[in-house]
């Protein structure tokens, strides 16, 4: 019913025999207090998520402010440079299309980026704009993980071959027999703990974040406030790059 026009609403009365016009309809909805507007929009949440985020608040329900003001938040937003997100309604006459207060301009240069910041009780913390990535950028990327990735290599593989002896030892126990066919070869990926980027349209990477948020800017920030405040948290979403295991290294760090 609350998406209906004025026009259905009178058919809709119609049908149980009351006559009456669009306009009194109209009338009469606004005489109540009600107005027509955009829906509300909000994210959709299975039972895990609602679970979750019940949780979240029920372990924080008897916080005080001294203990919010221990909290950095943190988050990002798309921005629309030279425009407006979304529509917007306004109320004129139909003579009034080129009135100057009816007329949303839009400008040259227009664009739509990312934008980071964050926030504790009294200190405004930084922010950043996401440039779009330069070939020279992947390029430098690419050298940091390839260097990364040989220092950590003969550990991971280590691990890796203690963990496939296990795991043959305890197959032969649980069968009485030893294990036929080809055995799995050693490859280092992002299972076996190597640093890797994966190439996704749209969003920042967990290398991005990492490099010009998280080290550059969100821990030098975090370390600041914690002069002040030794109980400091760092509260972020759950975007994948933020809740990326490569972070936490960082954050242990």
């Amino acid at each position: 019913m609350r998406g209906f026009s004025c026009t259905i609403i009178t058919k809709e009365v119609r049908k149980r025999r009351y006559e009456i016009a669009p306009r009194t309809v109209w009338k009469v909805l606004k005489q109540a207090g009600y107005s027509q507007c955009k829906l509300t929009v909000k994210p959709g949440l299975n039972k895990f998520n609602k679970k979750e985020r019940l949780e979240w608040c029920l372990e924080r329900v008897y916080w005080t402010l001294e203990d919010w003001k221990n909290v950095i938040f943190t988050d990002e937003t798309a921005v629309q440079l030279g425009g407006t997100r979304g529509k917007r309604r306004i109320w004129r006459l139909s003579g009034e299309v080129y009135n100057k207060y009816c007329i949303q301009r839009r400008w040259k240069g227009f664009s739509e980026f990312m934008f980071w910041g964050a926030f504790s009780f009294d200190k405004k913390g930084p922010c950043h704009v996401w440039e779009p990535e330069t070939p020279q950028e992947k390029k430098d990327r690419k050298a940091d993980l390839d260097t990364r990735n040989s220092l950590i290599e003969k550990a991971n593989k280590q691990k890796w071959e203690k963990e496939q002896r296990k795991w043959l030892r305890d197959w032969i126990k649980a069968h009485g027999r030893k294990l036929g066919g080809t055995r799995k070869t050693w490859k280092h990926n992002e299972k076996t703990g190597a640093f890797v980027v994966k190439n996704r349209r749209g969003g920042i990477n967990w290398y991005r974040y990492q490099k010009e948020i998280l080290i550059a800017k969100l821990l030098p920030f975090a370390k600041e406030c914690l002069k002040d405040r030794p109980l400091t948290i760092v509260q972020e979403d759950n975007a994948p790059a933020h809740k990326s295991h490569y972070q936490q290294g960082v954050y242990n760090l």
